[in-house]
């Protein structure tokens, strides 16, 4: 590679409550110098191609990453770097991002292997102005009812209105064994019309489900299938208010069993009963709406809905949400740096 620029990018470890290994960082900023060209900056190719992410500052070790959003004209980057560890001492984890190669015209993203670390679907919901409803790792794409582009916690989101049944079907047409998993959500609600509200889940003929809901009154009500159906209705610590973002998020496993987070910290438990079920190919899979039973659709926005296989730890889930909160200082960003004029022997770096 022949860069001419980079900029340090630099973890707040005091947000990192324990090691963090294979972790995919949100990376949001926007730079003049990361514009084009032809738009004043210094970036070569029309796409932001020739941007670039590494684990060193001589550009040696390339991190895989995914370009979720790119705008030639401002220099805005939003960006999933996937860190091979994240750690929760000093000196904070430090990693490079690279720009200005008129040598490079691909691609050199790797959306499969950020999110490789026991993930089964990631929805983004991009870009603001017209709503994708693909899954990064390319496992169940969505099939879009109605949903419509707008404004997400992280670039852009998908809106729903409950009155008009809008939805979005991703149901993957193969059995899925889900013994531990996690479900995370981005949630805004405009209000809470029914009696249940539904964000993501599976749903079948009872007793099967994995989905998480919110009640009529605010509150969460998380549902898993294992040898026994285990839940919390309504009987957390929050109250989720309309017009707010909040990020949940539903884990389970046999030996923890069911417990939801609300904005990084713990809101209810439930206790386990065994392993989750497997969901068949015919399993109703979908993002704001209950597939078996009517009447519970989501009204308002959602964003950043991801599906793991394993669940998630409290420590994993609290970084998450520091990464992605509004106004996050999660990663700092430093100076513009010369390729060319500050080489690494100079300063002592490796």
């Amino acid at each position: 590679m022949a860069f001419s620029w980079f900029h340090p990018l630099s973890i707040d470890h005091n947000q990192v409550p324990s090691n963090q290994s294979n972790f995919p960082v949100l990376v949001n900023f926007t730079d003049s110098n990361f514009a084009t060209v032809p738009n004043g900056g210094k970036v070569q190719n029309s796409s932001g191609f020739d941007i670039g992410f590494y684990a060193d500052n001589n550009a040696a070790t390339k991190l895989s990453w995914e370009m979720e959003r790119y705008t030639a004209t401002s220099g805005e980057v939003v960006a999933w770097v996937k860190l091979p560890t994240v750690s929760s001492t000093a000196p904070n984890t430090t990693f490079y991002v690279f720009y200005d190669d008129s040598t490079i015209s691909t691609d050199q993203s790797n959306p499969t292997d950020v999110w490789s670390n026991n993930y089964l679907n990631v929805y983004h919901l991009k870009d603001g102005s017209t709503l994708s409803v693909a899954d990064s790792l390319v496992n169940a794409n969505g099939t879009n009812h109605g949903a419509t582009a707008t404004t997400g916690q992280v670039d852009g989101g998908a809106g729903f209105v409950s009155a008009s049944s809008q939805y979005i079907d991703i149901a993957r047409g193969v059995t899925v064994s889900l013994p531990a998993l996690t479900w995370e959500a981005w949630v805004n609600a405009t209000s809470f019309p029914n009696a249940y509200n539904t964000i993501v889940g599976f749903s079948n003929a009872l007793p099967l489900f994995s989905i998480m809901y919110v009640k009529s009154t605010g509150k969460l009500a998380l549902y898993q299938s294992a040898t026994a159906t285990v839940d919390y209705d309504g009987t957390g610590t929050n109250t989720l208010s309309v017009s707010t973002w909040y990020h949940i998020v539903m884990t389970y496993d046999s030996t923890n069993g069911l417990i939801g987070y609300l904005n990084g910290s713990q809101d209810g438990t439930a206790g386990a009963n065994g392993n989750g079920q497997n969901f068949s190919a015919s399993s109703g899979c979908d993002i704001g709406q209950d597939a078996h039973n009517a009447g519970r659709f989501w009204n308002g926005s959602l964003d950043e809905i991801r599906l793991s296989t394993v669940a998630r730890s409290a420590d994993w889930i609290t970084a998450t949400y520091n990464s992605h909160k509004p106004s996050s200082t999660f990663i700092g960003k430093g100076g513009q740096q010369a390729v060319s004029l500050f080489p690494a022997f100079l300063y002592g770096w490796s």
